[in-house]
């Protein structure tokens, strides 16, 4: 801890903050019809052939309905009906009804602004943990229940909803964590600082900004620099948050983007510095990509095997695991090792849950490079479709997919898709490497 906490200089740990008192407003939902149809995610591993030459350029998702009113009686009359008094009775009843009804309006007032004030811990692997928060660092975050205390680190929080918080700051998560960063960062525009008086929050705010512009930078759509320059204002500004060790990620990452490979090395190395497995994982995964990016694959082999170890370490850890394999096999298929690389990212995609969208992205197009290298046309355009058809929303792998299947469709003598392939690329992430790269016609030859 104290060698992290040097590496990112002095810290504000105090992030307490004061709480306004809001007022909720209780509503009904109607229960879900159970007969209702679902709608389930394709598998991970297999994309039907026919369903993919049958689908449309493009597709209608049904939007959600708005939920009915609450009903005012139900079957034996109204939900809620005081008995009848006879007249002689008012006076005597009347005083003693009123102040019933006003202690149980109390009461449900009560209940809803102190549940305001809950900070809600949403776990990586699942699970909630509600409490108030006292204390934040970079790498933990104390809740207090019931007058006890439980730290929970960094690396195991996927969000904090905390009590009191603007309402556009939950739905801005939720999107920003499903890939719709153009959605999250119109929430996030809503909202008003000033009006804002617990620092966490704030730091909260700064961050999802922060994540949703690299992103988008990531992928060619924003520009990279200020998206660094934005990183760099977070880390210096917000020493305290426990979304350090993750703005320091970003900050890596867009400076390899930027193609300063040793500057990003060089933030990496501090996740490493919190002596934690997950952190030493990452640090050398990362470490590893950004050695592929100067096609200096031995030495991004062994920051995949140092992930790998690490990996072991712990649960938390192990999370990696998957993402470290990949990589690895990325590298040896490059270096000439095709055959063993192809079998270990087919394994990873039966071995991915079909909700991990970023990881199925990346793997498929790393299976359609392992199919590249063995001059399997078809076989490395199906893998491409994969990403082009079911993990679109990953930016970054899409925009890369449309580059290798604007090669190929021209290579399999079908020039007008080929053609369409260059045009989304262009269109969607114009700045991307992918869309500057020599071999890339302009739109409309």
């Amino acid at each position: 801890m104290e060698n992290f906490l040097a590496a990112i200089g002095p810290l504000a740990i105090d992030n307490t903050g004061k709480n306004k008192m809001q007022i909720y407003l209780l509503s009904f939902r109607p229960k879900q019809n159970a007969s209702a149809p679902s709608n389930e995610a394709s598998p991970s591993g297999v994309l039907d052939r026919n369903a993919l030459d049958a689908l449309p350029a493009s597709s209608t998702y049904p939007s959600q309905a708005n939920p009915a009113e609450c009903p005012k009686t139900n079957s034996q009359g109204p939900l809620f009906r005081l008995p009848a008094t006879p007249p002689r009775h008012a006076a005597i009843v009347g005083k003693p009804l009123c102040m019933v009804v006003l202690l149980l309006l109390l009461t449900v007032y009560s209940t809803a602004t102190s549940a305001q004030g809950i900070d809600r811990i949403r776990r990586r692997g699942g699970g909630t943990e509600s409490g108030k928060i006292t204390n934040i660092s970079p790498l933990a975050v104390t809740l207090s229940k019931g007058g006890v205390e439980n730290k929970v680190l960094a690396e195991e929080i996927r969000t904090i909803d905390f009590g009191n918080e603007p309402e556009d700051l939950r739905p801005a998560r939720l999107a920003a964590n499903a890939g719709r960063f153009e959605d999250a960062l119109k929430h996030l525009n809503k909202i008003a600082r000033d009006d804002i008086d617990r620092e966490a929050i704030l730091q909260d705010l700064d961050y999802w900004k922060l994540f949703c512009n690299s992103q988008l930078a990531l992928a060619g759509q924003e520009s990279l620099s200020q998206a660094s320059e934005e990183a760099s204002s977070f880390l210096s500004s917000n020493r305290s948050s426990y979304h350090v060790p993750a703005a320091i990620q970003l900050k890596g990452n867009l400076l390899t983007a930027l193609g300063q490979h040793e500057a990003a090395r060089k933030h990496y190395a501090k996740l490493e510095k919190a002596n934690s497995p997950y952190y030493t994982a990452r640090a050398a995964i990362l470490t590893g990509m950004s050695w592929q990016q100067q096609d200096n694959h031995q030495a991004a082999i062994k920051e995949f095997d140092r992930a790998l170890e690490a990996t072991q370490k712990n649960q938390t850890a192990q999370t990696q695991s998957l993402e470290a394999t990949l990589q690895m096999a990325i590298s040896r298929s490059a270096t000439g090792n095709v055959t063993k690389a192809t079998d270990s990212v087919k394994e990873i995609i039966d071995a991915t849950d079909s909700k991990d969208s970023k990881l199925l992205a990346r793997a498929y197009n790393a299976l359609g490079d392992c199919y590249l290298q063995i001059e399997q046309a078809k076989a490395a355009r199906d893998a491409f479709l994969h990403v082009d058809v079911l993990f679109n929303s990953e930016k970054t792998e899409h925009a890369k997919a449309l580059y290798e299947l604007s090669q190929l469709w021209n290579q399999l003598g079908q020039e007008d898709r080929a053609r369409d392939a260059r045009q989304q690329l262009q269109k969607k992430y114009p700045t991307s490497r992918w869309a500057q790269k020599n071999d890339v016609s302009p739109v409309g030859n």
